[in-house]
């Protein structure tokens, strides 16, 4: 009995035994499962997470190519354009940047640049001859210029020239002036024998533009303007004027076509006398048909025509005719 009493206290023990390590074993496994559960869902999240750096990793590594694409078209791009700078403007950058500071933003610069670019099509095709056009004009332009210069001066000279003369003129016109109108004072008395006459101007401020106004009053009448006398005391008047001048400036010879034509006879025998007094100093030719102004000529000049078409010229020297009667 004792024996069978310690088997069975043995079993127990070891049933005991078993149980506390079975319940320490499938403790061992439930904390085994969980840890491996934790794992799990780590590796899971970690393989999340993986993809996520993968995904993220391809679009970089897309972003990144774009980028070098780009980064080689800029180059190209700037290569092309230094290219440009350096054949048509003939600078580098460092020369550009320096010498054409941009002051304008960048968007409102190649606004500007392209306003300019549509101004340089408006144009048209460039004229390659344009340069020897420029010479050829600026040469003419220069030449021009000069004859232009040249032209002033002597337009300035020529002014003061012609200011010279117009002080010359007004200072011989007021003395001719003066000279001959004190003359027409006495020339007129003595061949009306007696009156008054005058010349008056009618712009003393401008002797060179001035007129002159001929006043007389034959005897017996009143001061008036020239027009208003008779047609004879007109032209006797103008006699008068035509020696006052004469003895003012005298000339060496002198031809009168009928002056003495409106005369009366009286008055053509003082013309005549007068005329002879002039004779010493002027040699006079006088075309007339009045008498008397040819009883005091030297010698008398005609025409006759004896026969049909035939023109002949007779002259007669008075002196030689009075000589001969007084013989």
């Amino acid at each position: 009995m004792s024996s069978n009493s310690n088997g069975e206290e043995k079993l127990d023990q070891n049933i005991v035994s078993f149980r506390a390590e079975k319940d320490k074993l499938l403790q061992s496994l439930q904390n085994e499962r969980e840890v491996k559960l934790a794992l799990q869902q780590e590796i899971k999240t970690v393989s999340a997470k993986l993809d996520s750096l993968m995904a993220e990793d391809k679009q970089l590594s897309g972003l990144m190519q774009a980028v070098e694409v780009n980064m080689n078209r800029l180059d190209v791009e700037l290569e092309n354009r230094l290219a440009i700078l350096s054949e048509e403007y003939e600078l580098t950058y460092e020369a550009a940047k320096e010498k054409h500071v941009l002051t304008l933003e960048p968007e409102d610069a190649r606004r500007k640049l392209k306003l300019i670019k549509l101004e340089i099509d408006e144009l048209g095709t460039v004229n390659l001859g344009a340069i020897d056009e420029y010479d050829r004009v600026n040469e003419r332009y220069t030449f021009l210029s000069e004859q232009q210069a040249d032209l002033l001066q002597a337009k300035e000279t020529l002014y003061a020239v012609i200011e010279e003369m117009d002080q010359e003129m007004k200072k011989r016109f007021e003395e001719t002036f003066t000279k001959i109108r004190a003359q027409f004072q006495i020339v007129f008395k003595e061949l009306f024998g007696g009156g008054k006459a005058d010349l008056v101007l009618t712009d003393p401020d401008n002797l060179l533009s001035t007129g002159v106004d001929i006043l007389a009053q034959p005897p017996g009448k009143k001061l008036q303007h020239l027009a208003l006398l008779s047609g004879g005391e007109r032209a006797f008047t103008a006699i008068a004027l035509l020696f006052s001048i004469l003895k003012v400036r005298p000339v060496p010879f002198c031809v009168l076509d009928e002056v003495e034509a409106a005369l009366d006879d009286a008055n053509v025998g003082r013309f005549a006398k007068y005329l002879k007094q002039f004779s010493e100093k002027t040699q006079f030719i006088v075309i007339t048909h009045r008498k008397g102004t040819m009883e005091e000529s030297d010698v008398l000049y005609g025409v006759t025509m004896q026969e049909s078409g035939v023109s002949r010229l007779v002259s007669v020297r008075l002196e030689e005719s009075k000589q001969l009667i007084s013989q």
